[in-house]
């Protein structure tokens, strides 16, 4: 395996027990895509695997944390570039038409964790100057608090020492995406099944809904620039996006700069190191 991506990222807002897989995976859409999309696996033609870990709140104690942990591969062998025309250079290069890919995420926020479990399966094909990627992922999430950890002003209070769940959910993705020379984007439904939600009883789970889209402008051999667009409705009740416009430098490594619709601003920077990139990420909110 021969491109393998790290992410170290601080970040400055609050995660919230319940809020479930979206609001963890969309704050890093650039690497863990097969999260958000399941026929992004194998879409860039070589092995890829995506390792994060963010921390919020520095210095202040059971601040939230999130680990993150992804990887896709294309089934056969073929000599190619990706999708985004960037070259090639490992060794071992994919081109068939099936894609497979795993990613696991552990999100810590004081007395409350999150856990997750996601497994993609993609068809490719090729149509003339196209490429065309359809997926379908199972999700298995747990959603668990532990009142033991609880810090109150007055401890050892027993009812919130008491307070111990865990929730198991289980649930499906659809995704589909298109690519040519410069262009790749795609559409993608999570939490598929309108299963009951045990957060909210008496209620359903849901649907988010994702465009995506990016376009590599060919402004010069040296420096190339992608704006990209992500546009996100989730559980039918709130509408978020991001734009971000990413410079790469020789097709290898990169800046971009990223607006949240929250009023967030994130700054990331990738440097490519062999066969691995190396990135680092800082958001604040603007007010």
């Amino acid at each position: 395996m021969r491109t393998t991506a790290a992410l170290i990222s601080i970040l400055l807002f609050a995660s919230q027990w319940g809020q479930g897989q979206h609001d963890i995976v969309y704050r890093q859409l650039d690497l863990h895509e097969v999260f958000y999309n399941p026929a992004s696996a194998g879409a860039a033609l070589l092995p890829v695997t995506n390792l994060s870990y963010q921390k919020q709140w520095l210095g202040v104690p059971q601040s939230p944390s999130t680990i993150l942990a992804s990887g896709h591969v294309r089934l056969g062998s073929r000599n190619f570039y990706t999708n985004r025309m960037m070259v090639n250079k490992g060794e071992l290069s994919t081109g068939g038409p099936v894609g497979l890919g795993l990613g696991m995420y552990a999100d810590q926020n004081g007395p409350a964790a999150s856990r997750g479990l996601n497994m993609s399966y993609a068809y490719h094909l090729v149509l003339d100057e196209w490429f065309l990627g359809l997926g379908i992922a199972a999700s298995a999430e747990q959603d668990a608090l532990n009142g033991t950890s609880w810090d109150p002003i007055q401890p050892g209070d027993p009812l919130l020492e008491a307070v111990k769940e865990s929730f198991f959910h289980f649930n499906a993705n659809l995704g589909m995406v298109l690519s040519r020379e410069g262009f790749y984007g795609g559409v993608a439904i999570s939490h598929l099944l309108p299963l009951q939600d045990k957060l909210n009883p008496g209620s359903r789970v849901a649907q988010d809904f994702l465009l995506h889209g990016s376009y590599m402008l060919r402004s010069g051999e040296a420096i190339q620039l992608e704006p990209a667009l992500f546009l996100r409705y989730l559980d039918y009740e709130r509408l978020e996006y991001d734009v971000r416009i990413r410079a790469y430098l020789n097709r290898s490594h990169w800046m971009a700069l990223t607006y949240h619709s929250h009023r967030a601003l994130g700054l990331s920077l990738g440097f490519s190191a062999g066969a691995m990139y190396l990135a680092y990420q800082f958001e604040g909110n603007l007010g």
